[in-house]
């Protein structure tokens, strides 16, 4: 009776290492952003989704809820810290009324190029950046890409900062984009995303700023003439996860998720820079009148954005500015 016992048990027991997917549940995390599902970023997320899945053996699945399914960044990022939303794409702006240094990685004109900005935000800079999400019951895992900010409007087209002046621009829910237009002279007027296309359909503003894939996929040429490729500021799209949500998830699966989001981020840096060579063409093929700044053009703006820097380098470290400006 015994050996049969023991022999029952081995038996129980090899069928659970043989099948350990069948005796646990999947977890299922929500992530939540604002773009449509043409853009790039969102194109990320679902490949990110497919490798957790795949790298996990099905262990850890990831539901995607895009269009501002969730509510806008600001209403995503309070989902994590109550636990409603499991994982967030966010940008630095409406990050930053959470982690205030984030915001130095959209300062305007802080930086040369694509590749300074993946030198700082993947190097070790990124822990200083980010630090003390996890005191606001978030973890930031990575840094994908939206895209260089690029102005567009229906009063006129913009060449100089002069041009800004008097325009209704609609920004982010952020008190550095609204001094950022203030010193152009512009009426900065904060908008969710997700009320964007109706405000300038409207005319409650004229104009508005976004990368180009944002402008291109939310089909603001519908309502708008005019794009400037300005280039203002970098903007990033952090992902967040709830810090109660993470903690849940195997530490073996924490790392899967890591190769996962790296493997995303390469795909989505890669797809925004194909994309954007194509979307000028596109916005001019859709009506849009396209104005391509020149250096010095650019450096008019540039000074009248070193009042804004002066504004908020206390708040975000002169030393952490300093250390990104001279990122080689």
């Amino acid at each position: 009776m015994k050996k049969l016992v023991i022999s029952s048990l081995l038996a129980v027991s090899a069928l659970s290492l043989t099948f350990p997917a069948a005796a646990q549940e999947a977890i299922k995390l929500k992530l939540g952003h604002v773009a449509p599902t043409d853009e790039p970023y969102h194109q990320a997320a679902e490949k990110f989704a497919e490798l957790v899945k795949k790298n996990t053996g099905g262990a850890v699945e990831i539901q995607i809820f895009p269009n501002s399914l969730l509510g806008g960044q600001r209403e995503l990022l309070e989902g994590l810290q109550l636990g409603s939303v499991d994982i967030t794409l966010t940008t630095a702006a409406v990050l930053s009324s959470f982690l205030p240094k984030t915001q130095v990685i959209e300062l305007p004109f802080m930086f040369r190029d694509s590749e300074h900005v993946y030198k700082v935000v993947d190097g070790p800079l990124a822990k200083e950046i980010y630090a003390g999400d996890e005191k606001k019951k978030m973890k930031v895992i990575d840094t994908w890409e939206n895209g260089f900010r690029n102005i567009t409007n229906n009063v006129r087209p913009i060449e100089t900062p002069d041009d800004m002046k008097g325009v209704k621009i609609r920004v982010m829910e952020n008190k550095m984009y609204i001094e950022m237009f203030k010193a152009l002279g512009a009426n900065p007027t904060p908008m969710a995303r997700g009320e964007l296309f109706t405000g300038l359909q409207t005319k409650v503003v004229d104009g508005q700023e976004n990368p180009l894939g944002q402008i291109y996929t939310s089909r603001f040429y519908e309502v708008q003439k005019y794009a400037t490729l300005s280039g203002h500021t970098y903007s990033p799209e952090a992902v967040v996860f709830s810090l109660a949500s993470w903690k849940k998830i195997p530490a073996k699966y924490q790392e899967e998720i890591l190769k996962a989001s790296a493997e995303a981020k390469k795909f989505n840096r890669e797809l925004s820079a194909k994309m954007d060579k194509e979307y000028v063409g596109k916005l001019e093929e859709k009506g849009m009148t396209v104005t391509k700044l020149t250096p010095q053009q650019i450096a008019a703006f540039q000074e009248k954005m070193m009042p804004v820097w002066d504004l908020f380098a206390d708040k975000i470290g002169k030393d952490l500015i300093q250390k990104i400006k001279d990122t080689k």
